[in-house]
């Protein structure tokens, strides 16, 4: 048996394209007539800062460094998640700044913003001082009776924020310049007192601490044991220019995907950033630009049920929508303390079934005339979608609505307790049977369109006569979508003279050449969406070959050898309006000799 390497082309290839590379060859024309570049995103090779919480023991303050006379009860009540893990602070003798502390080692420079958070509750002790640093006589004062910010000091600005209706506030201290950072809890007499007199059982309940020097603003909490919170993410970005290429990389393990041609998409979601902005909701409240979104920017917002057992929901619903027209919606969520979460249109445009997802396993579960996908784009964020096929023509949309369960019905009746919830971003409800690239709407009152990817070369050596195209991509489009995908097409930019590669309405993938409007077909092998694929075609006189994946060649002796070849299109036909790849292009070359049935099986057996 002669050797694996034996069995590949010794002629080089005419023209070859690597994804890889990142770049296009100088000979490769690539457009898109993008309105709004920064609508268009992608997912790129870099990495942002996703979650930080510079603290230890957020929910443990006896662990934290205490002042004489301090003194910390550890799970002595019930913390705004409702769990027993809030501790008490208590003064036992009066003293300057009776304080609990905890140092991160970080000093931060001029320009740095430090931000030190906790949640608080009066449990007969009035004011409470934070401070981000070490600096004496620094820190924004608190009244928990009144829900008040107090005296601002040293540059320092505080937010105080009720939770629910128990009586918890998070209050927060912000601080930009040179300093020592670390989290100081004091319990003072009044606003702008110094001193804590002794107030016997009189104290305050504390929990959820979270220090970072990194995100002004960032309000999203991430809970510590003995070690600081830091994750890093990949950046779903926007392209900076029109007609930007896209190099798209897996955001799970950072590998390269290949080049992201799709067809024109329009995001119907108005506001697709901007929950608060949204028509409707129900026992549920909006907190806007809580946390870090898979973009790298504080744009994602918080979803809270309300107390109680009932609906809990948001939607838009102002999407115009067509009877029996196919449509998906998609959002990125992450669990904030409630780990299940639910997609279902609206009644107007379809009332059967829903999708719900469990956002810590990152499992799903469909019923009715909805089907779903879930996918994980680190840090605990996923992008969830839904479709379904529009009953009516008329103006509609899909909610988002909590759920406690993946077994849970339609819009369900779930425990809300004001605390846990979602953080939400990149809304998008387009017409497509799955969830093309975001298509960002942000805080925007319309929608946002994303021009076809237009990808072809003219100049690439090939001179007419037999040829052989071999090509490894994939495709983001479910098998059950019945439009044609374009892997490529050699041609002559009509319809006549064509040797063209296509996925065939989701089952298998097809070979047309047409010569002198001389039509031959067939079809070899399957095409698995989600997964690379490898291609493999030869075109000559009464010899036609096509393999997919190393699989047996199919053949065809009756076909005529088409003229006049001068353009490749990557990753679509010739035209541009119809048959986008939706998918990737990993690798492409061009052979101008007809390779046998090994060297085919040998090309495309490794994709």
């Amino acid at each position: 048996m002669s050797d694996y390497s034996s069995n590949f082309p010794t002629q080089s290839p005419t023209f070859a394209f690597d994804a890889k590379a990142g770049k296009l060859d100088s000979r490769i024309s690539f457009s898109r007539a993008d309105s709004t570049p920064s609508a268009v995103h992608y997912w790129s090779n870099e990495k942002h800062l996703s979650s930080l919480n510079l603290l230890t023991n957020s929910e443990d303050f006896s662990a934290w460094t205490k002042t004489a006379y301090v003194s910390v009860s550890a799970n002595a009540a019930a913390s705004p998640n409702g769990t027993t893990t809030a501790d008490k602070i208590t003064v036992s003798s009066t003293s300057n700044y009776p304080w609990t502390y905890q140092a991160s080692g970080v000093t931060s420079g001029a320009s740095d913003t430090v931000v030190f958070s906790v949640y608080l509750k009066m449990d007969g002790w009035r004011y409470v001082l934070l401070s981000p640093s070490n600096q004496s006589g620094e820190g924004v004062w608190f009244d928990l009776q009144s829900g008040a910010v107090g005296t601002e000091s040293a540059g320092s600005t505080g937010t105080i924020t009720a939770i629910g209706s128990a009586g918890w506030y998070r209050c927060s201290v912000e601080r930009t310049g040179s300093m020592t950072v670390q989290a100081l809890v004091a319990l003072v007499d009044a606003d702008n007192s110094q001193t804590g007199t002794a107030g016997g059982t009189n104290g305050v309940l504390v929990w959820g601490g979270q220090l970072t020097d990194q995100f002004s603003g960032v309000t999203a909490y991430n809970s510590t044991a003995t070690q600081i919170h830091r994750e890093y993410s990949s950046t779903l970005k926007s392209v900076s220019t029109s007609g930007q290429p896209r190099f798209e990389y897996d955001p799970a393990d950072g590998q390269s995907e290949g080049l992201l041609i799709e067809a024109q998409a329009t995001n119907l979601q108005r506001y697709g950033s901007d929950f608060a902005s949204w028509l409707s909701k129900a026992n549920l409240v909006t907190h806007s630009n809580q946390a870090i979104a898979p973009n790298g920017e504080l744009e994602a917002d918080s979803l809270v049920p309300t107390t109680g057992n009932t609906y809990h929901y948001i939607y838009d619903g102002q999407a115009s929508v067509a009877s029996g027209t196919t449509y998906t919606f998609s959002v990125y969520l992450k669990s904030a303390g409630y780990r299940y979460a639910q997609l279902l249109a609206l009644s107007s445009l379809q009332s059967s079934g829903h999708v719900t997802y469990d956002l810590e396993a990152g499992t799903l579960s469909a019923s009715g005339a909805h089907t779903g996908t879930i996918e994980s784009v680190g840090n605990g964020w996923f992008r969830a979608s839904a479709t379904v096929t529009a009953t009516s023509t008329t103006t509609s949309g899909f909610l988002i609505a909590g759920a406690d369960s993946l077994s849970n019905g339609r819009n369900p009746q779930t425990n809300g307790n004001a605390y846990d919830g979602w953080l939400c971003w990149g809304a998008q409800l387009e017409a497509n049977s799955s969830a093309s690239s975001l298509v960002n709407s942000g805080t925007s009152s319309s929608g946002v369109t994303r021009a076809a990817d237009s990808c072809s070369v003219a100049d690439f050596g090939f001179t007419g006569g037999p040829v052989s195209v071999i090509a490894t991509a994939n495709m983001t489009s479910p098998a059950t979508d019945t439009s044609q995908k374009s892997v490529f097409e050699l041609g002559d930019g009509t319809s006549d003279n064509r040797i063209w590669v296509y996925n065939n309405f989701g089952k298998a993938d097809s070979l047309y050449v047409r010569a002198d409007g001389v039509t031959g077909m067939f079809e070899a092998g399957t095409i698995t969406t989600a997964a690379d694929f490898a291609v493999a075609v030869r075109v000559d006189t009464n010899n036609a070959g096509r393999s997919t994946n190393g699989g047996s060649v199919t053949s065809d002796t009756s076909v005529v050898m088409p003229s006049g070849l001068d353009t490749l299109y990557i990753g679509r036909s010739k035209s541009t309006s119809v048959n986008a790849l939706n998918g990737h292009i990993k690798r492409l070359s061009l052979y101008s000799v007809a390779l046998s049935d090994v060297e085919l099986q040998s090309l495309t057996s490794n994709p």
